[in-house]
Order: structure tokens, then C-alpha cells, then sequence
């Protein structure tokens, strides 16, 4: 049984959800999805409110797959003549063919077609691509995305493809045979990197590519990336072992060579910060890199911790000073195993600022809270969940049967869910509009649930059966 809440009630069609704070069409309706047990069908639900109306005014379900490795979301683009909001939905199955050991991209086509009380949802296959990667169970497949591209791979390819969403051409990534991909992660201003290398290996390596697909940089060790919506789980999959090292080059840069910049117009948007760990997961290293009008290469680089395990890291979003020619972020990282048992959970909270000239980025990470938070942590690198909204930081671990929301203006705790008989969480997940979802129950178990919250950090639905959502910067990865 689902419930829409309004108010900590249920609704109907006369009832409103809170909306959020934007003009887009289609900001107060989300698209929660689901999948079968053996990851071959996913379903999609479209829920929210309108000016006339609210409660869930679509759904279906997209396959069958050999196997869903990842899925994401597009840009949406918005004709407001039409009244439709149009994105794509990328579908990654990694045991296609006939020996189920093929990748293929399957890009279907969503449009809502909005009203003031109704929202009429149609989700069509596109385009079907099959990659030249290696797939097969128990294969891990990576996904991430800027606006202009696509970035894929699986833990049995040394190669990742780069594929154009305009018009679906492949390219290929060379890694560094024999050295399998890893991870791939993205940042909000386009920046991708590549991973090769998994955790304790001896060798690792890594590939920043700029928000126009070029190379801006290679080097030794595993690195990632963070997002303001969805934490990197450390330990699940992106996590990064290898100390920071001096990038080597195939495309390496010094200060008369450009890095590619992002076509924004924020101050920071042609720098990217890159972070690895080291094998014990108690320090974080991190690294400021890209190009300026007057220079290009690596601004500033340091250390986080120690901690008794990171289990999860995330970026907030971004505050310019232009006055002052600053760029202020928080950078939160949640240590699952504090405390002298190592079953705490405790939030670091680090305001990183950025100084910007037209040749310079002088960098600072200082420690500015460390909230205790009331979950059960422990050394298991599966525990920790971690996603956000503007307002709200949402967190929990599958040892606890409760989740918090954490304010980012005041730090304030409250805590979320609590089913009975309890079921653990399994997964936070956040989409673009400032909606979350949290799961408890595994997608694969007999019993579970789900709790909706809204961009002001109110529930505004909850149900039966384990849901995501999904974002346009990294997939969900759903584990072999």
C-alpha cells in the first residue's frame, strides 16, 4: 500500500504536496522507480501535486533487461508552449544477448505533459546501443553523465566508452590495461573521472575528463568526485585507495597548457576537486585542479581526518562572493565507525573556500561542525547512505532501522522512519527537484518500505515496496 501525505496526512486528488521553490513545470512532481528481484523490469511511478490537484498521475514499467546494472536521468528540456517536460531515462543492462554477457544502452524518452490538475506521463523506447565493453554477472557497471555526455563502463573492461546524447555516437576511453575500470564519478560542473583499479590494488589510475569530452587529466592512484544530490559511498563502489599522487601525463598539463574550462559562468566552473583514500578509509585526500584565464594545472591539495571509517562524502552547493572573489562549499563526510567501540556515526562538516584570481585559486578546508548523529555505525563498508537537498542533508546506515535529516542551516537533527517490526534502511536517494526517497529493506527482500520527503523536508509519501530516485550527474548502481 502507498500513502500520500499531506500535512502527516494522507490525500487524495484535493490535497496539495509542498511544492518546491522553482519555475520549472514539472518541479512539484517526482518519478520514484523500483525494480523486480532479479533486476530484469523497472517500474515507475509519477507522484507530486499540481495548482488543481495531487497524488500519483502515472506509471508502467520499462523491459525486460538481462540485467539492470545502472540507470539515470537527462536534462529535462521544458516547452512551455506545449506545457511538456521532455528527458531521457538510460537504462544500462550488462547481460544482453544470448550469452548474457553483452552491454547494451537502452535511452527511452519520457514526456510530461502538464496542466493545472494533470500530468499525463509517456515513456518510449528510443534508442537501443550496444557498447564494446564486457559485461556478465557478477560484473559492477559504472555511469555517470554531464550534459553533453555519457560515461560507462564495467569492472571487467580496462576501457570505458564516452557516449554523445545528442547523437548516440560511442567512443572509446583507453584505460590502462590490464587495469580494469573501476568507478566513475561526476561533479556539478561537468567534470568526470574515471577509475581504474579497485580497492588494495597494487596499481590504479585515473582519467579527469573536462564538460566538452576532452582529456584534461591523467595520473597514478584512484580518484572520485562529489556531487551536491547523492553521496559517494565509500567502500561499496567508488571507493579510492591510492595517496594523492603528482598526476603523470598522457594529456598531463603544466601552467602554459589549458585545462578545457566548463561553459558556466561561476567563478570556480573550469576547477574540479578530486579526493582519494587511503586503504584503512580513515584520511581523505583531496586536490584542486583545472585552469584559470591566466594559468592552468593544481591550485591546492591536503588532508581530511583521521576517522575512524568514512563510510560516505558529498559537497553542498556552491556560494559566490563575487566582492570578494570567493566560492564557499561545505564538504560533509560521515565517519560510520567513531568512537573507541567504532559502532558511532558522526557528520564532519568542512566549509572549503576557494580564492580566486585570474591566475590563482588560493584553497582552505577548515572543520566547522561534528555532529554525533543517533545511528548504529560499525566497519561493514556496505552501512553507509548519504543524499541532500538545498535545505536538508539526509543520512542513515543499514544498521539502523531509522534515518535523520540533518539541517545545513542549523545543524538541527531530526530523526525519520521507524517501521514495525523494524526494517533497516537500504538506500537514500535524491532527484534534482529536492525530492528524497529513503528504502528500507534490500530491493532483492521479501519485506520492505519507502518514505518520500519534499524539498522543505516534509514527508510527503510513503509506501510499500523499496523505491529510488534518480539524477542526472551519477547513476544508481544496482549491485550484481
Amino acid at each position: 500500500m502507498t500513502t500520500l501525505i499531506c500535512a502527516g496526512l494522507s490525500y487524495g486528488q484535493e490535497g496539495s504536496v509542498p511544492t518546491a521553490p522553482a519555475a520549472v513545470i514539472d518541479a512539484t512532481v517526482y518519478t520514484r522507480y523500483n525494480t523486480d528481484i532479479a533486476h530484469t523490469t523497472v517500474n515507475w511511478n509519477v507522484c507530486g501535486s499540481l495548482p488543481g490537484s495531487s497524488g500519483c498521475y502515472g506509471s508502467g514499467s520499462l523491459g525486460p533487461f538481462g540485467q539492470i546494472g545502472a540507470l539515470l536521468e537527462g536534462e529535462p528540456k521544458t516547452d512551455r508552449i506545449a506545457n511538456t517536460v521532455t528527458r531521457a531515462i538510460y537504462v544500462l543492462d550488462y547481460k544482453s544477448g544470448p550469452n548474457q554477457n553483452e552491454v547494451v544502452l537502452y535511452v527511452y524518452t519520457k514526456v510530461d505533459t502538464i496542466t493545472t490538475d494533470s500530468d499525463t506521463v509517456t515513456i518510449t523506447l528510443s534508442q537501443t546501443i550496444s557498447l564494446p565493453l564486457v559485461g556478465d554477472f557478477p560484473a559492477q557497471t559504472s555511469m555517470a553523465a554531464n550534459k553533453q555526455f555519457l560515461y560507462i563502463g564495467t569492472d571487467l573492461s580496462p576501457n570505458a566508452v564516452q557516449v554523445d546524447k545528442r547523437n548516440f555516437s560511442v567512443t572509446q576511453i583507453v584505460g590502462f590495461p590490464p587495469i580494469n575500470l573501476f568507478a566513475i564519478t561526476a561533479n556539478p560542473y561537468g567534470y568526470v573521472t574515471l577509475s581504474f583499479g579497485s580497492f588494495g590494488s597494487p596499481s590504479t589510475d585515473f582519467i579527469v575528463v573536462g564538460p566538452d569530452g576532452s582529456t584534461a587529466e591523467d595520473g597514478g592512484g584512484s580518484q572520485f568526485m562529489l556531487n551536491t544530490l547523492q553521496a559517494v559511498k565509500v567502500g561499496n563502489h567508488a571507493g579510492i585507495t591510492t595517496p594523492l599522487e603528482v598526476p603523470r601525463s598522457r594529456r598531463g598539463y603544466n601552467q602554459k597548457d589549458r585545462v578545457p574550462a566548463a561553459p558556466a559562468a561561476a567563478l570556480d566552473a573550469g576547477l574540479y576537486a578530486k579526493y582519494n583514500m587511503d586503504s584503512a578509509h580513515t584520511t581523505v585526500n583531496w586536490s584542486v585542479c583545472g585552469s584559470l584565464p591566466g594559468s592552468s594545472g593544481c591550485y591546492g591539495s591536503g588532508s581530511l581526518g583521521p576517522f575512524g571509517r568514512v563510510g560516505a562524502l558529498m559537497e553542498g552547493e556552491p556560494k559566490t562572493n563575487r566582492n570578494a572573489q570567493t566560492v564557499t562549499r561545505a564538504i560533509y563526510v560521515l565517519d560510520t565507525a567513531s568512537g573507541t567501540d567504532q559502532t558511532g556515526v558522526t557528520l564532519y562538516v568542512y566549509t572549503k573556500v576557494d580564492t580566486i584570481t585570474t591566475d590563482s585559486d588560493t584553497v582552505t578546508i577548515t572543520l566547522s561542525q561534528t555532529i554525533s548523529l543517533p545511528l548504529v555505525g560499525g566497519t561493514n563498508p556496505h552501512s553507509a547512505q548519504m543524499a541532500a537537498n538545498k535545505q536538508f542533508l539526509f543520512i542513515g546506515t543499514d544498521q539502523s532501522p531509522s534515518a535523520v535529516q540533518v539541517s545545513k542551516r542549523t545543524f538541527s537533527v531530526t530523526q525519520l522512519g521507524g517501521f514495525t517490526p523494524p526494517i533497516n534502511v537500504f538506500g537514500i536517494f535524491g532527484d534534482e527537484y529536492g525530492y528524497v526517497t529513503l528504502s528500507f529493506g534490500s530491493f532483492r527482500g521479501s519485506r520492505n518500505q519507502f518514505i518520500v520527503v519534499g524539498p522543505t523536508g516534509s514527508t510527503v509519501e510513503n509506501g510499500d515496496v523499496a523505491q529510488f530516485m534518480l539524477n542526472t550527474v551519477n547513476a544508481v548502481l544496482l549491485n550484481p
